[in-house]
C-alpha cells in the first residue's frame, strides 16, 4: 500500500494505529487524559509490531480455509455436537465437587495427528487446536509437529476422540 507522498506502509500504519487506539478507548470506556495517552502509545506499539510482521500480497490463509471447509460438514459439526454433550460432563463434575465434595482430577490424553495434508498445514493445526478447545470439558495443550502428536487436557475423562477433526 503506497500513499500519495510515496511512503509505503504509512497509510496502513496509520489505519492500524487508529483502529487499535479506538479499540483501547472503547474497552477502557474513559476519556481521561491518562487513558488517551495510554491508548495512543499502545496503538503506536501495536501498529508498529503489526507493520513488522505484515506481509504484502493476498493472505494465504484463504486457500487453507477453503481446504479445511472441504473436509466436510460432518467432520466440522462433530465438535459442535461435543459442545452440547460435554455440558453433561461439566455438570457432573460440578455436582461431584460442590455437593459431594469429591476431588476432581483431570486427565491428559494424547493421540497421533491425522495424516491428512490439509490438517498437517499451519491452518489445519490451528483448526485442530481451536475445535479441540471448543468444548467445556477439554482444551488442547499443544501439538508436537515432530512427533505428530496432539496433547489434550480433560476435566472429566471421556471416550471422545482426542483429535476433533479426525475421520470417524
Amino acid at each position: 500500500m503506497e500513499t500519495s507522498g510515496g511512503r509505503p506502509g504509512l497509510l496502513s500504519w496509520g489505519a492500524r494505529w487508529l483502529a487499535l487506539t479506538l479499540l483501547w478507548l472503547a474497552l477502557a470506556d474513559s476519556r481521561a487524559l491518562p487513558e488517551l495517552i495510554a491508548a495512543a502509545v499502545v496503538g503506536a506499539l501495536g501498529a508498529s509490531l503489526a507493520s513488522l510482521i505484515a506481509r504484502p500480497g493476498r493472505p494465504r490463509t484463504l486457500r487453507a480455509t477453503g481446504r479445511l471447509i472441504s473436509l466436510g460438514p460432518t467432520r466440522l459439526a462433530l465438535p459442535l455436537m461435543r459442545l452440547v454433550l460435554d455440558n453433561r460432563e461439566l455438570a457432573e463434575a460440578l455436582w461431584r465437587r460442590l455437593v459431594r465434595r469429591e476431588r476432581i482430577e483431570g486427565s491428559l490424553r494424547s493421540a497421533r495427528l491425522p495424516s491428512d495434508p490439509v490438517l498437517r498445514s499451519a491452518a489445519g493445526r490451528v483448526a485442530i487446536e481451536a475445535w479441540g478447545s471448543l468444548t467445556p470439558n477439554r482444551y488442547v495443550i499443544g501439538i508436537d509437529e515432530e512427533a505428530g502428536m496432539i496433547l489434550v487436557h480433560e476435566l472429566m475423562p471421556s471416550r471422545a476422540p482426542v483429535d476433533p477433526l479426525a475421520r470417524r
